[in-house]
Order: C-alpha cells, then sequence, then structure tokens
C-alpha cells in the first residue's frame, strides 16, 4: 500500500523536473514569461554589466552595446514566441527580443533586436534595432529571431531562426565585441568563446 502510495508522488517530481528542464529560467528559479521584462546580464556578475542602446559611426538604427560597468543592468527586453498564446520560454526555441524603452536619438526605428549585415571593415554581423516583433516564415523576417541556449548551469544567445523553412542563415553565438572600448553585441562562430548570460526580473 505505502509503495502504490509513493509512486504517484514519485511520478509527479518526475513531472515537474522534466517540465523545468525545458523552460528558460529566471535568476529566480521561475520560467521566464513574455508578459514580463527581464534584464539580460552576465552569467559572470564580474565581467562588465547588462545591455543597453548605442549608436556605431554616429547612424540609425542604434545597435546593442554591453555596459562596461560591472553591476550596470542596461534596459531591460522583453521576448515574444513565435506561437503568442503561450507565455512561457522554452530554451532552443525562436524569440523575438526587445528593448522595454523609446528612444528620441533614432524614433523611427524599433527596439526589437536584428542582427545586420556584416560590416565591411570588421568583418562581424552586429546586432542592432529596427526589427519587428511576431512575424515569421519569410527571409525578410529572419533576423529577427534569436534563441536562448543552456550553458553548464545559465543560458547563452544564439542566432539561428528556424522560423523559415525555406532559408538558410548563418547560425552562431552572440558575444561581445570589443572596438575602441566599446562593447558590441555581435555573432561569433559556434567553436569561438561564449558569453554566458542570465535573465532577472526589471
Amino acid at each position: 500500500m505505502i509503495k502504490l502510495l509513493l509512486f504517484p508522488i514519485f511520478l509527479s517530481i518526475i513531472t515537474i523536473t522534466a517540465a523545468q528542464n525545458i523552460y528558460v529560467l529566471d535568476t529566480d528559479g521561475e520560467p521566464i514569461r513574455t508578459d514580463r521584462q527581464y534584464y539580460i546580464v552576465p552569467g559572470n556578475t564580474d565581467v562588465a554589466g547588462g545591455f543597453t542602446l548605442a549608436g556605431r559611426n554616429g547612424s540609425c538604427p542604434l545597435s546593442i552595446a554591453q555596459s562596461p560597468q560591472v553591476g550596470d543592468s542596461g534596459i531591460p527586453v522583453t521576448f515574444t514566441r513565435v506561437s503568442q498564446d503561450i507565455v512561457t520560454i522554452n530554451y532552443d526555441e525562436d524569440v523575438n527580443i526587445a528593448f522595454s524603452t523609446s528612444t528620441t536619438t533614432c524614433e523611427a526605428f524599433s527596439t526589437v533586436w536584428r542582427l545586420a549585415e556584416a560590416d565591411e571593415v570588421f568583418s562581424r554581423a552586429y546586432v542592432s534595432t529596427g526589427g519587428y516583433t511576431g512575424v515569421s516564415g519569410n527571409q525578410a523576417s529572419l533576423n529577427f529571431w534569436f534563441r536562448i541556449e543552456r550553458h553548464m548551469e545559465v543560458y547563452r544567445l544564439a542566432f539561428c531562426p528556424t522560423v523559415c523553412n525555406d532559408c538558410n542563415p548563418t547560425c552562431g553565438l552572440l558575444n561581445v565585441d570589443i572596438v575602441e572600448d566599446q562593447r558590441w553585441l555581435s555573432l561569433f562562430r559556434y567553436d569561438e568563446s561564449v558569453l554566458p548570460v542570465q535573465f532577472r526580473k526589471a
């Protein structure tokens, strides 16, 4: 009788653990949600700060930069899934990322993250703004989609969208490219260095 009673409890524990394993968790151990704002902060807390907006070469749209100040949380973001009827975010799924702020510097452009074309000088594709949320299935919207992958005990950001069946994106990891003391978020190959990140409620 005791064994029969313990079996449902054991099964419930397995089910809860399995569910937690597919969700991206914030620093409180809770699944991140599309209806909340989060700071994306370094997994190594003694290395620079969170992400913010900055202009490259004095032009619009603004690009994504990492604050050089340890402890600076940056600007909070929101996430949008392909299937918008579900609010929790799973790792390895396509998401839009948008800063929860408006900007007067480049007000004609949204704050939705977008992977820009490769820079001719530095041969890097930098993460910029000016994207759209919830648009999928074509080449034009491909660069608006990112993903969160598990990395050791934390996470990493990646670009490898699956929202377009006929597209052939160049996949890679998002990391910081330091140019003249500015820390720009850009696309790196999978065999290059990793930028561990965490998600903290705003």
